[in-house]
């Protein structure tokens, strides 16, 4: 048995392409641990780290998150930072911003050869700085820290079905954000947007949480998201009776009457703000300055509330100015 086992094995031939392959793949590992000891120039990025920002300041331009330096090292040391870089909290360049008040240009390769210490590199791996090579030069400019409160404006498209209606803009919660950053940007935002969506035939009110698009890259803003709700209500109509008639612009030195003192219309809206809505919320009014001695009818000027969708069917339709002189009085001798 164990002869017949000795010739099977004996008999396994291994192809002579995989024997070529697997002394090249040796020597290839052989070769690359005595290269990976030799010292080498690379140009790598290295994170840059601003510090030490002075209180109620802060960037009006952005600061690089990396820049491009070169290093000398061992290749074992490139080889273990390129794969493992993002473990390493020692290694980054630092800019100190303490004695900085409003701008200051940065000669980085100056600034690095006069301050080493602001080059940290993983003491673990064999590295030396040499230069920087991108950028040569940053430039900081700072501004005061500006917070100040700014409202909503809603990206949304919404369509309602046949026989429905979107009541008033879409309401948030909260229905403004604190926005903070440079003065000379935030002074310039007067809203925030919301991110852009679409809601189609919608038949009830809705509610859903929306983010909100920064304005700029600079500055800082809370809350990232707010409930919005917007009022779907079946359409509906009624009649509104005794409005008031207001007369406006009218002369001292006559007696002004408006013929009839009242008028009513039709209305359409949402159901419930149909519902709801006062004679006194419709403002009927007529100018006196068109008043003509011989034009006797004059058409109002209808506005009702901004939640109604309309209105219509107004009795009656023109108004009659009545001017009536008054009596001079009676002087006594």
């Amino acid at each position: 048995m164990k002869t017949n086992i000795a010739s099977k094995i004996n008999n396994i031939k291994i192809p002579q392409s995989r024997r070529i392959f697997y002394s090249f793949l040796i020597a290839f590992v052989f070769w690359f641990f005595i290269k990976s000891e030799d010292s080498y120039l690379v140009t790598q990025k290295i994170p840059l780290v601003a510090r030490n920002l002075q209180e109620q300041k802060t960037y009006k331009e952005e600061v690089p998150d990396y820049i491009v330096v070169t290093m000398r090292g061992s290749g074992r040391s490139f080889i273990w930072l390129t794969f493992f870089e993002n473990f390493y909290d020692d290694y980054k360049a630092i800019l100190d911003l303490s004695s900085i008040a409003d701008e200051y240009n940065f000669d980085l390769n100056s600034y690095y050869r006069q301050n080493p210490t602001k080059i940290v590199l993983p003491p673990s791996l064999d590295l030396e700085f040499i230069e920087v090579v991108s950028p040569r030069n940053i430039v900081i400019n700072l501004d005061q820290y500006l917070v100040k409160k700014v409202p909503i404006r809603s990206q949304l498209f919404i369509s309602t079905e046949a026989g429905y209606v979107k009541v008033g803009d879409p309401l948030f919660l909260p229905d403004s954000i604190n926005i903070g950053g440079p003065q000379e940007i935030v002074d310039g935002i007067k809203f925030v947007n919301t991110e852009k969506d679409t809601f189609l035939n919608l038949n009830v009110s809705i509610e859903n949480e929306l983010s909100i698009i920064n304005p700029n890259k600079l500055v800082d803003f809370d809350p990232k998201k707010v409930q919005g709700y917007i009022d779907i209500q079946p359409i509906s109509e009624t009649i509104i009776t005794s409005i008031p008639v207001n007369l406006i612009n009218k002369p001292n030195d006559v007696e002004v009457f408006v013929n009839p003192s009242t008028v009513s219309l039709t209305i359409i809206g949402g159901l419930n703000q149909v519902a709801n809505t006062l004679p006194e919320e419709i403002l009927v009014t007529i100018d006196f300055r068109e008043w003509k001695p011989d034009k006797q009818f004059y058409s109002p000027k209808i506005d009702i509330p901004g939640n109604l969708f309309k209105w219509e069917n107004l009795s009656p339709n023109n108004l009659e100015i009545l001017v009536v002189d008054r009596e001079e009085p009676i002087k006594e001798n």
